[in-house]
């Protein structure tokens, strides 16, 4: 189980990344719409997740800025007191994250995902490890469904899907 996992959560990631590729860093907080949530955003709210991850599977323990993260984007957050510009830094810390991840999860056994979710509130919906590493590939997607939507709304053209064969040749 954990090589699809494992492909699923590579594949959502490398597509998230490629939808804020060619966004200008000026550009990472537009909004078409109050409340939208803007690229910036999402890759802090995807950070948080995976950092919390790392977290639930013992690998790792909360950084330092955790609070700080749940503070700017968590469910919850408006706009927070946070240094959009570190963008980058943003990117290099989603890549680690992931990095390490998928690591953990492909060393995972049957046994593993099959653990009880340590957060009560979360395994709510989600009662083992497997279940919230697969509504994490969910996740991912529903906020890269966020960042197609915010591309076209600010006139970038939609970016290749990861999920599919690549393209060759013009069409």
């Amino acid at each position: 189980m954990s090589e699809y996992l494992t492909w699923a959560l590579d594949r959502a990631r490398e597509h998230t990344l490629l939808l804020v590729a060619d966004v200008p860093r000026e550009a990472m907080e537009l909004q078409a719409a109050p409340h939208e949530r803007h690229p910036a955003w999402i890759l802090g709210h995807l950070l948080l997740a995976d950092s919390y991850l790392l977290f639930l599977l013992a690998v790792e323990p909360l950084s330092d800025d955790f609070p700080l993260l749940v503070e700017a984007f968590g469910p919850a957050s408006v706009r927070a007191p946070v240094d959009y510009d570190a963008t980058p830094q943003l990117i290099d810390r989603l890549r680690r994250t992931h990095a390490v991840r998928l690591a953990r999860v492909r060393a995972m056994t049957d046994q593993d995902m099959a653990q009880p979710l340590p957060d009560k509130l979360l395994a709510q919906a989600q009662s083992t490890l497997g279940h919230h590493l697969h509504g994490l590939v969910f996740h991912e997607g529903y906020h890269a469904g966020q960042l197609s939507s915010w591309r076209k709304a600010h006139g970038l053209p939609a970016v290749h899907w990861t999920f599919g064969p690549a393209r060759t040749g013009a069409a």
